[in-house]
């Protein structure tokens, strides 16, 4: 059993598509969000829950990061979602011709021998406008490279396949095979 320790439901329900040969409990222990990187946050995270629970546990920050705004919103992701929302991000980018932009997700897994951390990223762009009715937080305003679609006109299970979370999520699957996590 490996412990997901979040209070969002979308992301659990992500990693249980990426990683469905692993059982996942979902745990909702809050933990202090500090100020840093998606590294650092994972980290402590990681370490907060697993103190707690001793018992092998994940967390997982992402952001999105937008390369007109210098990286913005970045590890604040969720204070700006909350605040200006998807609209917000759009009026910030009226007279900008760089709309690139990235998700990257780490992931914190702490056992009794630590913690590792599992990255992914994945690149494209901000569309003009708000699209789709699926997904959550910016998935209505990023379209991934090699796609016409945002996050949120694709299915749960086409995002699950291509996802920032899926890249990171693989990495942990290979380090708990390694390891010869029972899976």
């Amino acid at each position: 059993m490996l412990y997901f320790a979040t209070g969002n439901i979308n992301k659990v329900k992500e990693a249980e598509i990426i990683l469905k040969d692993i059982k996942i409990q979902q745990i909702n222990i809050k933990y202090p969000e500090i100020q840093g990187s998606l590294e650092e946050v994972a980290e402590f995270g990681a370490k907060y829950v697993y103190n707690i629970i001793k018992k092998p546990v994940i967390v997982e920050d992402s952001g999105f990061f937008v390369e007109a705004l210098n990286g913005f919103p970045g590890p604040y992701s969720r204070y700006v979602q909350e605040t200006i929302g998807n609209e917000g991000i759009l009026k910030l980018l009226e007279d900008k011709d760089n709309r690139n932009a990235y998700f990257k997700c780490v992931i914190g897994y702490c056992d009794e021998n630590g913690v590792k951390l599992f990255s992914g990223i994945i690149r494209g762009k901000v569309s003009e406008e708000i699209r789709g009715e699926h997904g959550f937080a910016y998935d209505s305003i990023f379209i991934p490279e090699g796609e016409s679609r945002t996050f949120a006109e694709m299915s749960r299970e086409e995002k699950s396949r291509i996802s920032h979370r899926k890249l990171a999520f693989d990495k942990l699957r290979e380090f708990l095979k390694r390891g010869k996590y029972e899976i």
